[in-house]
């Protein structure tokens, strides 16, 4: 092989070995995806008086202080936005509740009991390729039934408590959208808490609406299939690749060995060839003195002697090349032994 074809042929196997591990490399990387959502919500509130002799006005706008014994409910309105980044599908779910809660008095966590009432009974809606959730929610709360509830409670155990009123909104999104093909939850909960035990609610009601920009990350599985056919291509390529280099090590070994050989038998046939006599088979000499000579040099010292032809051959498989001279009851013989030589040269290592 010239030397531009060796060039050439590690060049390419340079290459394969990096696209290889390239490809390896590149594989193991993760691949993400996002979808955004924003909530955009609100509560608000208006508290609705009972027949009474002070108030010209029976409904009462957010941020009062409110006498309890005349509240006859309070109109809660909930609005709730969730907009996605993509079109999704799936589903939602929503309903609204009353949690009466005793809790424990002067700011201590906890409390002794606790009980939840649904105002909205839950509902559940299909999504199809929409981006963006509405609910739109109005109820009204009946304060005065549940400040009942819990004064009996406080009644018939004769404990001290701040009595508590919770109504929220909870909704819960389940949804995939193109890229995402597993299901995405997204809980959210609006909720406004309303004092019980009290003779006047002073400007104390305390509201939560939820809004944020979030954003969902999760491996692309799409990618992540073909990140995996990366990785299995690109080992197959550096294991072809290594085992490619391995056989050209073996087969330039090899054919060092077999050089070495027919070099040795091309130097002995090209030096000596009027002497050398190519025969296609070996005569019989079993009923001849054979002397072995253990080297080409001492077979060209016996010619110069008895001035005798060198019988030359080799076999079929070209490992082994007999060369003898024949007089009379003698038979000189050197034989050039390719694994000899292979085993001569590994010494000399």
């Amino acid at each position: 092989m010239n030397m531009s074809n060796k060039v050439i042929r590690y060049f390419i196997l340079t290459f394969l070995l990096v696209a290889g591990f390239a490809l390896t490399i590149f594989g193991l990387t993760k691949s993400y995806i996002s979808l955004g959502y924003s909530e955009d919500n609100s509560v608000s509130y208006n508290v609705f008086l009972k027949e009474n002799n002070y108030f010209e006005s029976r409904v009462l706008e957010e941020n009062r202080t409110y006498i309890t014994s005349i509240i006859d409910y309070i109109r809660v309105k909930y609005h709730y936005n969730l907009k996605f980044s993509e079109n999704v599908n799936g589903e939602y779910s929503y309903y609204i509740q009353a949690v009466v809660s005793a809790n424990k008095p002067n700011g201590d966590s906890g409390y002794y009991w606790q009980k939840k009432y649904n105002l909205v009974e839950p509902k559940t809606l299909k999504l199809n390729n929409v981006d963006a959730i509405y609910i739109n929610e109005i109820v009204n709360v009946d304060y005065s039934k549940y400040d009942k509830i819990l004064e009996e409670f406080k009644s018939d155990y004769s404990i001290q408590t701040d009595g508590l009123l919770r109504v929220e909104l909870v909704v819960e999104s389940d949804v995939t959208g193109e890229k995402y093909s597993d299901s995405i939850k997204i809980p959210s909960n609006l909720s406004m808490s309303i004092p019980l035990l009290q003779k006047a609610v002073e400007a104390s009601i305390e509201k939560n609406a939820v809004s944020n920009d979030s954003t969902l990350t999760m491996i692309d599985p799409i990618a992540q299939k073909i990140k995996y056919a990366c990785i299995v291509l690109g080992l197959i390529i550096i294991f072809l690749t290594i085992a490619l280099i391995i056989r050209i090590i073996i087969n330039r070994s090899l054919n060092r060995k077999r050089h070495l050989y027919e070099s040795t038998l091309q130097k002995f046939v090209d030096s000596h060839d009027s002497i050398i006599a190519n025969v296609t088979n070996l005569p019989d000499v079993s009923d001849l003195n054979v002397v072995e000579v253990s080297s080409f040099d001492e077979l060209i010292d016996v010619y110069s002697e008895v001035r005798m032809p060198i019988n030359f051959y080799e076999n079929k498989d070209k490992t082994k090349a007999v060369f003898r001279i024949i007089n009379d009851r003698m038979c000189w013989e050197y034989v050039l032994d390719k694994e000899k030589i292979e085993k001569n040269n590994r010494r000399k290592k």
